[in-house]
């Protein structure tokens, strides 16, 4: 499955009807249209010199089409989508114009751009974080038609040639023109004009919505799918907050479970909080509604790339799906249960997360692990002698709780944190 992000007109304009009726197609309900006779262009080459375009359906690309990097799912992308259409503006072109770009036949804006390539440069960078990276056939289909030394780069950046400067919004309307005779083109420019005439002489173009269109395999025409409508009510020209990263670490026996069991619990109804679930190579526990993984599951996900987080404690592995990466850049704050052992890697993968080290008395600490039973012997011991081996980093951005007393005298403070940032 690839996805598009594009400008599409509301299925319902008037744009929408005449784009689909030029290249014969409507990609909402998936159905063939009859096309228009030119004259001095044969119904059959019509057909021909609009196939790709009809494919792709009547559209601008903002961001060209992707396949989602292992560990991300629809709902990640649904998600961004919605996140990144509130905050922006609609923008009006009020002068469009039938123009040939390069070899290809299109509808091109009059007037001053800058907008509409900021919008577009947005888009490619913000959702980017979903992109798989392009397979080596399809580099070399793109290095086929001949790329600069600035598109290759881009190319290698984005997946994509034609981005930053590069840019240039545009509705296709044919198929590369090369081989096209002359007279030909210009029969179909001249019916291009006629069919698109009342709209650009009277109907603005409003990109007022990000539409994502789906292929659901190679070759396979690209159909709408959803539509974003744009909510910002000033050119603020932004991308969603991003969200903040918590994560939470303590010894064995610091009680920092309970202490996050309290902490969902006591939440506000309206708190936009995250608890990450982890997948752990342990059975089903009533301590914690995890992820159960055996070990060859747990390792071929990581292998596939499906962890943004992974560490090994105490026997077990742990992983953090990659999905919260994308609720973060939606601007929802996420809570990581933890390891310390794991900070130095959490550093450098997210270095704008806040940690929370939660601490205990020694003596309440050895209690507490005697008391549920887990371990004893020389597993208690070696568990006891782990939380020794970890001691609170000379960081002033750790934020340390003392869980000693009562659960609701760290979970009030715990709560503190977590509504004031």
């Amino acid at each position: 499955m690839r996805y598009a992000l594009y400008f599409s007109p509301a299925p319902d304009s008037p744009w929408w009807q005449a784009g689909a009726n030029w290249l014969g197609r409507d990609p909402m309900h998936a159905g063939k249209l009859p096309q228009a006779h030119i004259n001095g262009v044969p119904d059959i080459l019509l057909s021909q010199l609009t196939s790709e375009a009809r494919r792709y359906g009547f559209h601008a690309t903002l961001k060209a089409p992707f396949n989602l990097l292992e560990g991300f799912q629809e709902a990640d992308l649904i998600q961004m989508a919605s996140a990144f259409a509130q905050v922006q503006p609609v923008i009006s072109i009020r002068e469009m114009q039938i123009r040939m770009m390069g070899n290809f036949l299109t509808i091109r804006p009059q007037g001053d751009e800058a907008e509409i390539n900021a919008l577009a440069m947005r888009c490619v960078s913000y959702f980017d974080l979903l992109r798989r990276a392009p397979e080596a056939t399809y580099l070399a289909k793109r290095r086929h038609a001949g790329l600069s030394a600035r598109q290759e780069a881009l190319l290698q950046q984005w997946g994509y040639p034609y981005t930053e400067e590069e840019y240039r919004f545009h509705l296709t309307l044919s198929d590369d023109l090369l081989e096209v005779d002359a007279d030909a083109q210009y029969a179909l420019r001249k019916a291009a004009e006629q069919q698109f005439s009342r709209l650009l002489d009277n109907t603005p173009l409003d990109i007022d919505a990000l539409t994502i269109f789906r292929e659901e395999r190679p070759g396979a025409p690209l159909n709408f799918w959803m539509r974003f409508p744009f909510q910002a009510r000033v050119q603020q020209k932004s991308l969603p907050a991003t969200g903040r990263l918590y994560f939470v670490v303590g010894p064995s026996g610091a009680g920092k479970d309970t202490l996050l069991h309290w902490v969902k619990d006591n939440l506000p109804a309206n708190a936009a909080l995250e608890f990450a679930q982890r997948a752990i190579t342990r059975p089903a526990h009533d301590s914690e509604a995890h992820e159960v993984l055996n070990q060859e599951a747990y390792w071929q996900a990581a292998a596939a790339g499906h962890f943004c987080m992974q560490w090994q404690a105490n026997g077990l592995c742990y992983g953090i799906r990659r999905n919260i990466e994308a609720k973060l850049k939606c601007g929802q704050d996420v809570i990581v249960n933890g390891s310390r052992e794991y900070l130095p890697q959490l550093r450098q993968l997210f270095p704008d997360a806040r940690i929370i080290w939660i601490m205990a008395d020694p003596e309440q600490i050895r209690q507490r692990m005697e008391k549920r039973q887990r371990e004893s012997g020389a597993a208690l011991l070696n568990r006891l002698d782990r939380g020794l081996k970890f001691t609170v980093p000379d960081d002033q951005d750790i934020i340390c709780i003392d869980n000693s007393g009562p659960i609701h005298v760290a979970g009030q403070k715990l709560l503190k944190i977590f509504s004031k940032e």
